[in-house]
């Protein structure tokens, strides 16, 4: 028998702690990211449901405008469980009369949707505006 002793190959304990350091750095940072990425579909999510809320309303006061000849606003609750915004979103509308001398008919509507509170992540508004002139 020979007097060499044989090497043995294999992973000691400073390189697998080293290795578990490392992969729990990157699977934090993935779940990191992860969260930001459902924040901002969620934020988007809410953006385009409220642009197409704003939009449409705009389209109901172009076919049947009933509003008054002087300044008036209103507005109303439009999140959970009438579309997918939270429960605090809310509709407001104003409309003016443009300031035209020659035409008494125009009027300059502005609506905005917004939700959240303003600190928190998800928060938003959207405004859409359009001259509508009455019938």
């Amino acid at each position: 028998m020979s007097s060499r002793k044989r090497r043995v190959r294999g992973l000691t304990l400073i390189e697998v702690v080293v290795a578990v350091v490392v992969l729990s750095m990157g699977l934090m940072a993935v779940a990191g990211t992860l969260g930001w990425v459902s924040r901002s579909h969620t934020k988007a999510r809410y953006q385009t449901t409220a642009s197409s809320l704003a939009m449409s309303e705009l389209r109901q006061l172009t076919h049947d405008p009933a509003l008054p000849p002087e300044p008036h606003t209103y507005s109303r609750a439009v999140g959970k469980p009438i579309t997918e915004l939270p429960s605090d979103a809310t509709l407001s509308a104003r409309s003016e009369p443009y300031p035209q001398a020659n035409e008494l008919r125009l009027r300059w509507v502005e609506v905005t949707i917004s939700w959240g509170d303003p600190g928190d992540a998800l928060s938003g508004h959207i405004t859409r505006s359009q001259l509508i002139r009455l019938r």
